[in-house]
């Protein structure tokens, strides 16, 4: 049985590659921040840790109860991620650190301590970026900035782990109807359908993806005996990033990048 860790595991992506990693025969310990509801991790061999990857100690604490229940790795998934909206001028250090602490530092350092048990032909690890990390919206500086950096954490990383047979990758993924989406377009109550619609309209697909499309891509990437892919950054964004020009009038961009608006 293949086994895995995976980060952010309690809702949305993290949940869904949860069961996607099941249903493909892993054993799986779902860690995240906010106890993982058994209902969302899907019917197979699953653990759960409730464990804030920003931690100190966090790293050593996943890494020790990867050592007492599996003994060994086949798949990292870095998914934990947390953004903090602002104009870059009124961003404090605070959130600007705990950005950069969940979401690109926790990675590294997680990555680090479970390289001892995925340092084999077969290994894999998976990150978690955005589409921003290479095009971001207005007020996204520290979310955008820490998900840069984790696709080139990605790169470099490959090209360490390559000769012990290992891969690296990661996911882009865009707008994606997640807990957050919903919660958002419920807060616009009459107005939900139109602001469902301008979305849709960015996107040249046509609509958001699914968490479950998202999971289905890292499983791909993470399943041993997959391609020898590494290094390698995948969108799941409906096409959203490869357009010369998103369909946006200024006041667009004010309506979809306000701090209620979903992240991507």
């Amino acid at each position: 049985m293949s086994r895995a860790v995976v980060t952010g595991a309690a809702h949305g992506i993290g949940a869904a590659t949860v069961r996607a990693l099941t249903r493909r025969g892993f054993e799986v310990l779902a860690c995240d921040v906010e106890p993982v509801p058994a209902a969302h991790s899907g019917e197979g061999a699953v653990s759960r840790l409730t464990v804030d990857v920003a931690a100190e100690d966090a790293a050593g604490v996943i890494a020790q109860r990867v050592a007492s229940r599996f003994g060994q790795l086949d798949l990292l998934v870095n998914n934990a991620g947390i953004g903090a909206e602002a104009h870059f001028g009124d961003l404090s250090r605070a959130d600007w650190q705990r950005v950069m602490d969940v979401s690109l530092t926790a990675p590294f350092l997680l990555t680090q301590a479970l390289w001892p048990y995925l340092r084999k032909p077969g290994g894999s690890v998976v990150n978690v970026s955005s589409v921003h990390g290479q095009r971001p919206l207005p007020g996204q500086v520290a979310y955008a900035a820490a998900k840069g950096g984790l696709e080139n954490l990605t790169r470099a990383m490959a090209l360490d782990a390559a000769p012990d047979g290992v891969r690296v990758n990661a996911v882009a993924p865009g707008f994606t109807r997640t807990q957050r989406w919903d919660d958002w377009l419920s807060r616009e109550g009459e107005r939900a359908d139109w602001h469902r619609d301008e979305v849709a309209r960015l996107i040249p697909w046509g609509a958001p993806a699914e968490p479950d499309d998202v999971a289905t891509v890292i499983a791909w990437l993470g399943t041993p005996g997959g391609p020898p892919l590494t290094g390698a950054v995948v969108p799941v964004d409906g096409g959203l990033g490869v357009q010369a020009f998103a369909r946006l009038e200024p006041e667009d961009v004010e309506r979809i990048t306000r701090r209620e608006a979903p992240g991507v």
